[in-house]
């Protein structure tokens, strides 16, 4: 992928004309992705409310849908997933002295910065304020322009069937199979990038962070609940519905950030940024993850259909805004942890304790710093924001001591708990119940040096679930809780 494309020195090319021009196509062919789409998320990124101008500009045509949204933001040229294998190909005609137009359907607003930032397009037909130019329109301008047969065509769609009808030859990129046999003029090149694999499409779901929504249990195991078959069968229902929205939420939040992800050193590698899925088809998957976890919570409690809309919501505050501000970020982090704990209650019935409550409250507001502290050591100049946070990494050393606190408070909450069951005689073996506490130290500890040490992944949760030692402690603590039951006499 090419993130950062260079800008080419058109000195060192023979500039004679030798041949007859080629005429490229921008969206999902130069570029991975549709500038359309990226330009309408930006849009709402900006202002949510802007999807109903959308839909207004949408009823007068896509041609003004084009302009006004292009008109309102601008599109980073240099953070696009370029085609590495398309600019190869036209670097190699230009040194041949031939001419290369950049011919699109996008507006002339997106197209022009697009073909600077390149610098190897000797001319650039795009849609304006009056045209549409896609299919037969464009069709109709290069034979005005060029003349019948007199240009080669590199393109990707349906729609580039009727400018191949033109053409003298076709250069096919990414064309689904289907639409192969109806291109018209001879085919010169194929260029084909490998589909999404069913594993690109479980990375851009995150199934892994899956083993998160794990915290869904934790009220059921708290309570001793493990025979109660009917609260563990609605607690897994809870788990899959919880993590179908997570993974719409996932989706949504990739297609806002974008820009950002193509300029992190690890998450311009997503699927989504890095143009191995469309952004239509993202889109399209996010919808019908919320349709599915809408089907489920048809069989669940209200209170956990509830919670489950707070998380929804939240996580978009989270997406367009809380995610800016510095402190209320990790905060709204912590309590989006928290939330699954609470799912899990409403789901089974199982009522949560206020210790509890507060316990996870500051252990995730722990693990929701470390994340931020992950980045901010990632950072070379001392003095930038990283893109789209409120922070920079001088503010390193308060990050790093709020966490720990707050990891260590998270201890002593579970320490008094304990006290509280000695007193209601709720458990039969309470006393064993202390050694928990200095697993949790050693834990969180333990996690801090390794975030210290640059050797955390940028999810500790994720990587609690990867990490044997973690898993171990976890397992520990887990036989604690079933063997502090006991039998009461």
């Amino acid at each position: 992928m090419l993130l950062f494309a260079p800008v080419y020195d058109l000195k060192k090319f023979d500039m004679k004309n030798v041949d007859s021009p080629l005429c490229i196509d921008l969206d999902g062919t130069l570029v991975r992705t549709d500038t359309l789409v990226e330009t309408a998320v930006l849009l709402v990124k900006k202002n949510p409310f802007y999807v109903f101008s959308i839909l207004l500009w949408l009823l007068k045509g896509k041609t003004v849908l084009k302009y006004e949204i292009a008109s309102r933001v601008k599109l980073n040229a240099s953070t696009l997933p370029y085609n590495e294998k398309v600019i190869d190909y036209a670097i190699t005609e230009k040194s041949k002295g031939r001419e290369l137009w950049l011919v699109t359907a996008a507006n002339e607003l997106i197209a022009n910065p697009i073909a600077q930032h390149i610098g190897i397009f000797d001319k650039v037909l795009a849609s304006d304020v009056t045209i549409n130019l896609s299919a037969s329109k464009k069709a109709k301008k290069l034979v005005k322009e060029i003349g019948e047969k007199n240009f080669d065509y590199m393109g990707n769609s349906k729609d580039d069937l009727k400018v191949w009808e033109h053409a003298r030859n076709a250069i096919i990129v990414d064309l689904p199979e289907k639409y192969e046999c109806e291109v018209s003029s001879p085919i010169a090149e194929k260029i084909q990038s490998p589909k999404p694999s069913i594993k690109i499409w479980l990375k851009q779901l995150r199934v892994h962070q899956w083993a998160k929504n794990a915290l869904i249990f934790v009220p059921f195991i708290a309570a001793h609940q493990f025979s109660n078959i009917n609260g563990l069968l609605l607690c897994i229902l809870a788990f899959i519905t919880f993590s179908l929205c997570a993974s719409s939420v996932y989706i949504l939040n990739d297609l806002l950030d974008l820009e950002a992800d193509r300029k992190h050193s690890k998450k311009r590698f997503r699927p989504l940024a890095s143009g191995n899925i469309s952004l239509i088809k993202g889109t399209l998957a996010t919808t019908l993850l919320l349709a599915g976890t809408l089907l489920l919570c048809l069989i669940l409690p209200i209170e956990f259909i509830s919670i489950l809309v707070i998380y929804y919501v939240l996580t978009l505050l989270y997406s367009f805004w809380l995610k800016k501000l510095m402190v209320f970020d990790v905060a709204t982090l912590s309590l989006l942890y928290s939330i699954r704990i609470l799912a899990g209650g409403a789901a089974s019935g199982i009522i949560l304790s206020n210790w509890l409550i507060s316990f996870s409250m500051f252990l995730f507001f722990s693990l929701a710093i470390i994340k931020r502290v992950v980045e901010l050591r990632s950072a070379v100049d001392l003095n930038k924001k990283i893109a789209g946070r409120g922070y920079t990494p001088s503010d390193l050393p308060i990050l790093v001591s709020a966490g720990i606190s707050a990891g260590y408070i998270s201890i002593l909450v579970f320490t008094l708990y304990i006290e509280s069951v000695r007193q209601t005689s709720a458990l039969a073996n309470y006393e064993i119940l202390y050694f928990i506490s200095p697993l949790l130290f050693i834990w969180l500890t333990r996690i801090w040096l390794l975030t210290w040490r640059d050797e955390m992944h940028d999810d500790p949760v994720a990587f609690a679930l990867k990490d044997l030692p973690s898993k171990i402690i976890g397992l520990i603590i887990i036989v604690i809780f079933i063997f502090s039951a006991g039998t009461l006499n």
